[in-house]
């Protein structure tokens, strides 16, 4: 017979090894079943239009530049709603979590309306366009399976005739057209090239076109750093501390960030407050051109082996996307947007 003593000691090691295993799990590809797929992504898109037919319609703003697949909206809310919101999943094609995370924030005010004193609160206020991703193309590689890092959209940049999927594409968060000219970044094969003139992809002048027709009130545009380097935090835009409208973007920041804990440390999300990129982005077009308060929140933590995981197990998705929608709730709730 083990003593009493031995076996507290046996127990204790293997939870300190369970406990070890779930804060060093990584990144798993082909992405699991609890990921939403480029071809689910119109089936799941219409179930939700149907929870609620008089509060959300299902919009196409564009189409892809080369695959022309349709790049879809929900325009969620009540006519009445004072102030326009929008919400965009995904520029980048292995950027994932922003896909599920904006859809789960439309179940939760279409689920919650008239059941939900926050839900009802926050339509009362805010009407939302939510695009899942701008980028079809990219998606519908990574979520089939076919590549895992498919960031940029699917251009022929070299001009070789065939989609070469590691350099192949424009980096659409770097094609706006404020700051695009002081993009260094020329190089056709680098994940980052911007294009070779502002606005040149379809997928973006779908996106400036729905900005020409509402005055929203705030943008929030989700993104995963594969790197890690931009890990858990929130970027603003460029040149534009002191000002108002900074300080304002700056103090909604804040507030959402002190509310998502982080995937595998101690601590929440925090506020980058230094120098912040100079290109053609969707958070400094949005706020220099349309006096929009943005921000970009980079989803996906880094675990015990100090591994940037953008693509983490279904258990770890689903509190990641709990967690931001706290956040996204106690924005729009306690707020003055």
């Amino acid at each position: 017979m083990i003593p009493r003593m031995i076996l507290l000691l046996i127990c204790l090691i293997v939870c300190i090894s369970l406990m070890s295993c779930a804060g060093t799990k990584g990144n798993v590809y082909p992405l699991e079943r609890d990921y939403i797929s480029h071809t689910d992504l119109y089936s799941r898109l219409s179930e939700l239009a149907q929870l609620q037919p008089a509060l959300l319609q299902l919009r196409i703003i564009g189409f892809s530049s080369v695959e022309n697949l349709p790049i879809y909206a929900l325009e969620l809310g009540k006519k009445q709603a004072a102030q326009e919101i929008l919400i965009i999943g995904q520029h980048h094609g292995d950027e994932v979590l922003g896909v599920n995370l904006s859809l789960a924030w439309a179940e939760k005010l279409l689920t919650g309306y008239g059941n939900d004193r926050e839900v009802d609160e926050i339509l009362s206020r805010y009407r939302f366009w939510i695009v899942p991703t701008i980028n079809p193309d990219a998606f519908r590689i990574v979520s089939q399976g076919l590549f895992e890092f498919k960031r940029k959209n699917n251009r022929d940049t070299d001009g070789n005739q065939r989609l070469d999927l590691r350099t192949d594409g424009v980096d659409l968060n770097r094609n706006y057209p404020v700051f695009w000219d002081l993009d260094p970044d020329t190089n056709i094969n680098s994940p980052y090239f911007k294009g070779t003139e502002p606005a040149s992809e379809s997928e973006v002048k779908a996106v400036i076109s729905l900005a020409q027709q509402h005055q929203f009130a705030l943008a929030i545009f989700y993104h995963s750093s594969a790197s890690g380097a931009y890990s858990e935090k929130i970027y603003l835009p460029a040149r534009g501390n002191g000002s108002p409208l900074f300080s304002q973007t700056l103090d909604l920041a804040h507030n959402y960030a002190k509310r998502v804990k982080k995937d595998y440390h101690p601590g929440t999300y925090e506020v980058h407050e230094g120098i912040t990129s100079e290109v053609g982005n969707a958070r400094n077009y949005f706020f220099h051109s349309r006096g929009t308060k943005a921000f970009l929140v980079e989803i996906g933590g880094i675990n015990q082996r100090g591994q940037s995981v953008i693509h983490p197990e279904a258990g770890m998705l689903q509190k990641i996307v709990k967690r931001h929608l706290g956040a996204l709730t106690t924005l729009f709730t306690s707020s003055d947007i």
